[in-house]
């Protein structure tokens, strides 16, 4: 039953314009951030330049993922033939992070193989194939974090009974990010910890902690409201 779950929410995505519109977005901006990045430097010191404005895209994207997913069954008004159905509304929940996770997975890998040609197109040199996996696990173990922290973004958009709420507010997130970093606080904030992986910053179990605690929040969250609106 929850591989036909996740067959239908992976066709409302892929039916949807909105896949095909953050295709695009993610295929321009890293481009763009890849290009425009100074010429003939070494693997190492580029990907370390970029991956910080990476990071912050990937924020923002997989927010927007998340939220749209469970957002848009309020906004089309599908949201009650969901909850009226007598199926496991857990089967709804997580059939949708699953997706969600695809999607974002495939984003994140699809970004580093563009910021990579974009590399290579301006003549970025001087790393083994070894350096350029460690950078790509990196990169990877950074998307995966961020995926965790923005299952909020799914819970918020149940919340809100929409997707706008929790897209306005990443965007605060993202502005309010910079003022943590610069007070010091940036390894206790969870949107500024992967980022701080990115940069090499050694972070340790109370940041790793509260990945886990806000993932946690966010996922059960998410369960619990849908189980509340089953008895609405």
């Amino acid at each position: 039953m929850l591989l036909s779950f996740i067959h239908n929410e992976l066709l409302k995505v892929w039916k949807s314009i909105v896949f095909w519109v953050v295709a695009i977005v993610f295929i321009a901006m890293p481009l763009l951030i890849g290009l425009f990045k100074e010429p003939g430097v070494s693997w190492d010191m580029y990907y370390t330049d970029i991956f910080d404005s990476i990071a912050s895209l990937l924020v923002v994207g997989f927010s927007f993922t998340s939220a749209w997913v469970f957002g848009r069954e309020y906004t089309d008004k599908t949201i009650k033939d969901l909850i009226v159905k007598p199926i496991p509304k857990s089967y709804s929940v997580l059939s949708k992070f699953i997706v969600i996770t695809i999607w974002n997975i495939l984003i994140a890998l699809f970004t580093f193989a563009l910021i990579t040609i974009a590399g290579s197109f301006i003549g970025v040199n001087g790393s083994s194939g070894s350096s350029i996996l460690q950078f790509f696990g990196t990169f990877m173990l950074t998307s995966v974090l961020i995926m965790a922290v923005s299952s909020t973004s799914a819970l918020i958009a149940n919340i809100t009974k929409g997707y706008l709420a929790p897209i306005g507010l990443i965007f605060v997130i993202i502005i309010a990010s910079n003022a943590v970093v610069q007070l010091g606080l940036g390894p206790y904030f969870p949107w500024t910890i992967p980022v701080l992986l990115t940069k090499g910053v050694d972070i340790g179990f109370i940041s790793y902690s509260i990945l886990v605690l806000t993932a946690i929040v966010g996922f059960a969250g998410t369960v619990a409201w849908w189980r509340f609106a089953e008895h609405k």
